[in-house]
């Protein structure tokens, strides 16, 4: 067990009794909007709100009239369009949504996602060679291409215009393309710069279609825009709020074909979908094709109108999904094998660790399961003759993509986030990699990147646990990064019951405190069982949710640490 530090974040007393007031909130409740930094009028009205007039306009984006004008020529001139999308779900949606847009409009399109296997990520020029003897002349990049200043030219070169819609980091040198769409471009005065893939697809949309109102938009896609952006883990602020508030409504009534037969197979319940459901459940499912292969059968899920081979498409990404898990479970105890046998690299601040057995299509998530358990950036590569593809997560506080900038000299290819990053490199210069990388000094570095943190909003008594409570705080849902589920403490609590569950991976207890008792559930943490026992007096950190068992509703308390107390109860 790793030990964590307990962050209590700080609040003004009075503000927060004035913000309660003032808004007949309880005062938790003006302690967490306190806590995010939304404390003025309008910002607590529009985050309490959460309404479509705080949608941005569309041609604040830089290169988006651009992008229009030649849209609007392709339809005029009869023209074909390609959209080329990346394979996770956020590219996924992107295509789905800008097809059925344009489609709508009455332009040919066709689209094009690269196989990750064969192709790897990104544009590339034998795709483009494929696109334009398909007879299109113009390609849209949907949640890529931002990058790809090489293959624009190329583009270029044999007849194709590029249209680039992306929301990753973006280097230097912008690709010379007709239109690069990118909020994250140094030179775009776009107020919000944390849109997904799918998020800068709808911004095209709504340019495209000015006239249509947004909440009929909204109607036809937000489902999907929802789905992309939770699944690529987009920060829950500004637009991305709106947009997921506003695709959860429609989930349960959903008119897209496939994902209505998607939700029947993996959800009991389509009226109670959250971003939890979407992340750990719907999400997986639609990642499984393109980790594995080639996702064009979750597109085909999106674009189907056929109920009978929606299902069988449904039935495919689950049975798909089921070879990852296992696949999966594998590569992680090759990795932690890997390490025990290089017991050096645990010095590492970056954990390097190649394989050759390896499916590249999944070290991404075994990276994230190595990160987690070691708190250490890690970079997993799959190593194919001479060639290795790499995936990375990092921890806050560690740029990943300014590290591989860094070793951009060693690299054939990168892209990515602060946070999460996509490589290759040449077999033998793995561990001059390693090296490099690991001298690498952050430009800034948070004070509490070597530590694991629990980030607590506040401390409160056992008898504020309630159904009501719960209930209350999930007003300011979606929650998601930057908007995090509020996680709360107590101190001097007593462990009365104390077990394991599914084969140990999980903890579950009842703890007691002033008469009240508290189910208690600490998912991937059976290993704190041998390091507890009942009558412990404990102080825990927990996040709140209510357990829905056989028509039963109760208070859960979902575990985020726990240690000895000081306190007696």
């Amino acid at each position: 067990m790793i030990q964590k530090k307990w962050i209590f974040k700080e609040f003004d007393k009075d503000e927060v009794v004035a913000i309660s007031k003032a808004y007949n909130i309880s005062p938790v409740i003006a302690i967490i909007l306190f806590n995010r930094g939304i404390k003025t009028e309008k910002a607590i009205r529009d985050f309490l709100s959460c309404s479509l007039s705080g949608m941005h306009d569309p041609y604040l984006m830089k290169d988006i009239d651009k992008a229009v004008e030649r849209i609007n020529r392709v339809r005029e001139n009869g023209e074909k369009v390609t959209i080329y999308g990346d394979y996770d779900v956020d590219g996924i949606t992107s295509i789905a949504i800008l097809y059925k847009h344009l489609t709508s409009l009455g332009i040919s399109v066709d689209y094009y996602v690269p196989d990750r296997i064969a192709e790897g990520y990104g544009v590339n020029k034998e795709a483009l060679d494929k696109i334009k003897e398909s007879g299109s002349t113009v390609v849209i990049t949907v949640d890529t291409g931002i990058t790809a200043v090489e293959e624009t030219e190329y583009a270029k070169s044999i007849g194709l215009d590029m249209i680039i819609t992306d929301h990753h980091e973006c280097k230097e040198q912008i690709p010379d393309s007709y239109a690069a769409i990118d909020p994250k471009r140094k030179d775009c005065k776009y107020p919000f710069k944390n849109l997904a893939g799918v998020g800068v697809a709808f911004k095209l949309i709504q340019a495209l279609d000015m006239e249509t109102p947004l909440e009929n938009l909204m109607e036809l896609y937000s489902d999907l825009i929802c789905l992309g952006t939770v699944a690529d883990i987009s920060p829950l602020v500004d637009e991305n709020r709106i947009l997921v508030t506003e695709g959860l409504k429609r989930f349960k009534t959903t008119k897209n074909v496939g994902l209505k037969a998607l939700l029947d197979v993996t959800t009991a319940n389509n009226s109670n979908i959250t971003t939890s459901t979407i992340g750990y459940i719907i999400a997986p499912r639609i990642n499984a094709s393109g980790r594995l292969g080639c996702a064009s059968r979750s597109v085909e899920l999106f674009l189907t109108d056929d109920k009978k081979k929606a299902v069988e498409l449904a039935e495919y990404l689950c049975e798909e999904n089921t070879i990852r898990q296992q696949t999966e479970l594998k590569m992680f105890a090759e990795a932690l094998e890997y390490i025990e046998k290089h017991p050096g690299i645990k010095e590492d601040k970056v954990l390097i660790i190649p394989h050759e057995d390896w499916h590249h299509g999944i070290v991404g998530i075994v990276s994230s399961k190595i990160t987690e358990k070691f708190y250490k950036p890690s970079i997993l590569f799959a190593i194919d003759g001479d060639e290795a593809k790499g995936s990375g997560r990092s921890i806050n506080g560690y740029n990943l993509f300014e590290a591989l900038e860094n070793c951009s000299d060693i690299l054939e290819k990168f892209g990515g986030h602060e946070l999460a990053a996509g490589l290759s490199v040449k077999t033998e210069k793995i561990e001059k990699f390693r090296e490099k990388i690991n001298s690498y000094i952050p430009k800034k570095l948070d004070e509490t990147a070597s530590v694991p943190t629990v980030l607590i909003d506040a401390s409160i008594k056992a008898s504020y646990i309630t159904n009501e409570a719960v209930e209350d705080i999930n007003r300011l849902q979606p929650f998601g990064v930057d908007n995090p589920a509020p996680v709360f403490a107590i101190k001097g609590i007593k462990i009365h019951r104390i077990s394991t569950m599914s084969e140990n991976k999980h903890l579950r207890m009842t703890l007691l405190k002033d008469g009240k008792y508290l189910d208690t559930v600490g998912f991937g943490m059976g290993e704190y069982f041998n390091s507890f026992k009942e009558g412990d007096i404990v102080d825990v950190a927990f996040g709140l949710s209510i357990n829905d068992y056989k028509g039963f509703h109760n208070v859960q308390l979902i575990l985020k640490d726990i240690k000895l107390s000081e306190v007696k109860n």
